[in-house]
């Protein structure tokens, strides 16, 4: 890729160099002249005053991808201040559409296309890195048809925005990445180095999903994926509610069924009955929920082959909780819900380590479930919550030293920080409390547009219910429903061969009562599950594409960097059309085993994959093998 169609160098205020600075040492922009330096694959602009150095490193990845690394260091001698800092890039032409996702409770990654009039940015609305949007922007050029994407990876709370600069007698796109401007006071230190946040871009054909295997393909590289675990987790069976008899049922079921992980959601720990005023005290609750009976749960669970996992919430503390009455200078005022833990506090980062480490410790801990339910729009410290982030990485890098095999599953309040920036540190993602299938669907179809698939976990949420009438023969019937949204109050029923290709893609987990299911659903999902076994390593490293996007069809392709394996799931909803052609992207050179039919890839390109006798909340799947 040239990179130089990226950025101005024609010295237009506004528009041209790499960066917008602006800070207590003055503001630099278009007049500053950067030196080069390039070796193999990496380019490196910098440019120095008497008070800063600014570094601008490209690296060229495969599939035309540039990962963009943008850096500032005080060179002044003393402390100096930001008042805003961005990336900048600029684009050819003035029609654009523009792709940007809202991201909200129970319906993450809704993204549209907007024409490009004026200005279209999109920001993260505190504290958390996807509150209210996500940080991906897609540029579609309407002269041309082709497309430019931009991944930003978010270190701190972050801004994306592009816009028409109007010149004398010609308009241009500028495109700025960085830190959120609004109330921004950064004190940086002598010699000290701030990293804006890094950015993925490169050139799609793709408008339906923003040629995302390229992403895919770059980040599972550079950031392998831990073995994704089977897990239970109690959450949406019994909310609260824990017992641990009940847990001890679910936990026989889950071993017997292939699960690897049993976890204990919110519930467990406090004082009193309301575990809600005890967020933050860590402890186990000896009159409530498991009632002193953690570890005997910990011990059963464990002896039955499987690992055990916890909720907690590190950086929440109720306002009524010991944890804050004790050490109220490790807490900021958050929204009503309590206050959060200032990671920027090196002394409160250590105190939830050790608070966490604890834990660990007693229960034997393989897993945890981390969560974040708490909101603050504007940080205290006017670092654009910086501060806090780096924080926040630094606990968990120190978790994992002293934990090297623990699994991190990331949450706040469903998927509100599920970006690449927190992927380079944690496992995976709770994606969202919506787990019904469609909407569910929905999701990780628009999250695969910025996240690799295994990034993304998959749960079930069923119950097996009896009496429903039949329409033909005329007798009532039992019949397996899904929750349709956060807490079972509404349900829906779909396919198993549809609930089955959504759970196939990513980490897989359940959380419903796996006890109660009917013998012969136990044995299906059993099979599925030694499947999925023998499967993992493939979706680990597995890219996605979109093929279908409508309301009543979706298509999905998963394959390996090589199109050596590739996996077609075709989902429908209420559909009237009774057949369909899908065109996979296969190597055209190679002939790939359909079915146990041989097919020149040529020939798949041209004529595609026919699904016929399509049913209403079915999916259908295709397994292709390449040839040697």
């Amino acid at each position: 890729m040239n990179i130089e169609r990226y950025f101005n160098a024609e010295r237009i205020l506004g528009v041209s160099g790499l960066f917008s600075v602006c800070g207590s040492f003055g503001r630099i922009d278009s007049e500053a002249e950067y030196t080069r330096e390039k070796k193999e694959n990496v380019t490196v602009f910098s440019y120095e005053t008497a008070s800063v150095r600014l570094v601008s490193e490209w690296t060229e990845h495969e599939n035309g991808v540039i990962q963009r690394k943008d850096r500032l260091q005080n060179l002044s001698g003393k402390p100096i201040e930001i008042y805003s800092l961005f990336s900048r890039f600029t684009l050819s032409g003035n029609e654009y559409e523009v792709y940007t996702q809202y991201n909200g409770w129970q319906h993450e990654s809704s993204g549209e296309w907007q024409r490009l009039t004026t200005q279209v940015a999109v920001s993260a609305g505190g504290i958390r890195m996807c509150n209210g949007g996500t940080p991906l922007l897609g540029l579609h050029n309407v002269y041309t048809g082709k497309n430019v994407v931009f991944h930003l990876l978010a270190n701190c709370q972050w801004e994306m925005k592009v816009c028409k600069y109007p010149l004398d007698k010609r308009e241009i796109v500028l495109v700025e990445t960085g830190m959120e401007r609004d109330g921004l006071c950064l004190t940086v230190q002598a010699d000290e180095q701030i990293d804006l946040p890094e950015v993925f871009f490169y050139q799609a054909e793709n408008k339906t999903d923003l040629d995302a295997y390229k992403i895919h393909t770059v980040f599972n590289r550079l950031y392998p994926r831990k073995r994704t675990p089977i897990v239970y987790n109690s959450w949406l069976h019994t909310f609260e509610w824990v017992d641990v008899d009940e847990l001890k049922k679910q936990a026989d079921a889950a071993a017997e069924l292939g699960f690897e992980v049993f976890v204990v959601d919110a519930g467990w720990f406090g004082t009193g009955e309301n575990w809600l005023l005890s967020v933050g005290d860590w402890v186990e609750n000896p009159t409530r929920g498991t009632k002193g009976r953690l570890k005997e749960l910990s011990d059963h669970v464990r002896a039955k082959g499987m690992q055990f996992g916890l909720w907690f919430e590190p950086e929440r503390a109720s306002l009524t909780s010991e944890a804050f009455a004790k050490n109220p200078q490790f807490y900021m005022q958050g929204d009503p819900a309590g206050a959060l833990l200032d990671f920027a506090n090196e002394d409160a980062r250590n105190y939830i380590l050790d608070v966490i480490s604890a834990q660990i410790k007693q229960y034997a801990l393989g897993y945890v479930k981390f969560d974040l339910n708490a909101f603050i729009p504007h940080d205290p410290h006017n670092s654009a919550f910086y501060r806090y982030m780096q924080g926040h990485k630094r606990f968990i890098e120190d978790l994992k030293a002293r934990f090297p095999e623990l699994y991190i599953c990331n949450c706040a309040g469903g998927g509100f920080r599920m970006e690449l920036g927190q992927a380079t540190y944690t496992d995976s993602f709770w994606f969202t409390d919506n787990q019904g299938p469609y909407e569910g669907l929905t999701i990780v179809k628009n999250t695969l547009k910025r996240l690799p698939t295994a990034c993304i976990e998959r749960w079930n949420v069923q119950k097996y219910m009896e009496g429903f009438p039949a329409y033909n023969p005329d007798k009532c019937q039992g019949l397996m429903v899904s929750c349709n949204n956060a807490t079972w109050d509404h349900i829906v029923a779909v396919s198993d061969g549809y609930t089955k290709a959504f759970m196939t893609g990513g980490p897989v987990g359940f959380s419903c009562d796996v006890a109660a299911l009917p013998e012969k659903y136990k044995k299906s999902w059993k099979e599925f599950l030694e499947k999925y076994k023998s499967d993992r390593e493939f979706y680990a490293s597995a890219t996605a594409r979109i093929l279908i996007d409508t309301p009543s069809v979706i298509a999905i392709q998963y394959a390996d960097a090589e199109l050596s394996r590739i996996e077609i799931q075709l989902f429908t909803k209420l559909v009237y059309a009774k057949d369909v052609e899908v065109y996979p992207i296969v190597d055209t050179t190679a002939s790939y085993l359909v079915d146990g039919r041989q097919v020149c890839g040529q020939a798949l390109k041209q004529d595609g994959l026919y699904f016929n006798f399509l049913k209403d909340n079915d999916a259908l799947c295709v397994s292709m093998i390449k040839e040697k």
